[in-house]
């Protein structure tokens, strides 16, 4: 996966508008629009604080989450990709429920 492609869905899953992470980033919009289109590369200072406007690390940007995960977890991820930010959190919810009630289940 590309950095535009890695920039674009790290801001996504934050739930953040271009114009919103730029300006944490300290970056100007039409900047984080070309590197999210791929005409232009962010210097390595940008790329940092892209990320530290993601509360991420450049090297979690730059690594794949995927590998060692098993196939279905990875089609999970793949189907969430799809969804809306809210939708996503919908999910998430979900989920916290299941395990709280497994885990009360459990004991």
């Amino acid at each position: 996966m590309v950095i535009s492609e890695r920039v674009r869905l790290a801001r996504e899953s934050h739930g953040l508008s271009k114009n919103q992470l730029a300006k944490l980033a300290g970056i100007s919009q039409s900047y984080v629009s070309d590197i999210e289109a791929g005409k232009k590369n962010p210097t390595l200072d940008v790329l940092d604080r892209i990320c530290s406007a993601l509360g991420m690390s450049v090297v979690q940007l730059l690594s794949d989450p995927s590998e060692g995960l098993p196939p279905d977890l990875l089609q999970l991820i793949e189907t969430a990709k799809k969804l809306t930010p809210e939708e996503r959190k919908k999910l998430n919810d979900l989920l916290q429920t299941i395990l709280e009630r497994t885990d009360r289940n459990e004991r």
